[in-house]
């Protein structure tokens, strides 16, 4: 047991045991459904991964599904494997590969820091490539078996309210806020038609997507015209 302890925390495992306890409360909080497995996904206004998604996916932990059409109807993307469990398996394997490594260290018969030190270090690195090979194979594998899902294309925000921001909207300029599927809050252009002006802060209904000047044409958003609302 000290062995085990005296490699958890010594280095370089202790960089990587509190994101593990981390990584195991939220998993926690996701079987008791306080969390959402997708919680770390995102996309921009195009239907593009963004944020922690599109980094995670140039790096190649993360399924980089093709981008959706947005004239032919929002498109079909491929499966692709959230952001939070590829994060996980990616601490997972550095944990243990770290683990092992510092156990393995403890066999050299030294008392010099320096070298204790070094070897940490090529521990380090050796966890870090290890977790990142592991994790990219099994996402690439995992990506071909997951059910396809749709985007936030531009023609799937059409139908969806947003909120103004910037001054008002009017025919020829507006800022809106639109939260998408994935949690994250994007900034479109927006503009009115027939002279309608929205004020800063109010709810507006996308009606419409006008590809050639590619904004969103909105309209005043009515709360009790909500089918959602009781």
């Amino acid at each position: 047991m000290g062995l085990f302890l005296s490699a958890a925390f010594g280095f370089p495992t202790v960089l990587f045991t509190p994101v593990l306890v981390v990584v195991l409360g939220y998993w926690i909080f996701v079987i008791v459904g306080a969390a959402d497995t997708e919680m770390l996904d995102s996309v921009d206004a195009d239907g593009d991964a963004a944020g922690l998604s599109a980094l995670m996916g140039r790096a190649g932990l993360a399924g980089t599904a093709p981008k959706a059409s947005v004239e032919g109807g929002g498109g079909r993307r491929v499966g692709k494997v959230p952001v939070t469990v590829a994060l996980t398996m990616l601490i997972c394997v550095a944990w243990f590969v770290s683990m092992m490594g510092s156990i393995l260290t403890t066999l050299v018969d030294t008392a010099s820091a320096p070298l204790l030190y070094a070897l940490g270090t090529v521990v380090l690195v050796i966890a870090l490539v290890a977790a990142w090979a592991v994790t990219s194979g099994v996402v690439m594998s995992l990506q071909r078996f997951l059910p396809g899902r749709r985007s936030d294309s531009k023609h799937e925000l059409v139908g969806r309210t947003c909120v103004i921001r910037i001054g008002e909207a009017r025919e020829d300029f507006g800022q809106a806020e639109i939260t998408t599927a994935g949690g994250a809050s994007i900034s479109i252009p927006v503009r009115t038609t027939g002279g309608e002006l929205l004020p800063l802060g109010s709810t507006a209904l996308i009606f419409d997507h006008d590809p050639g000047e590619d904004v969103f044409l909105v309209t005043a958003f009515d709360a009790a015209l909500d089918p959602g609302q009781s």
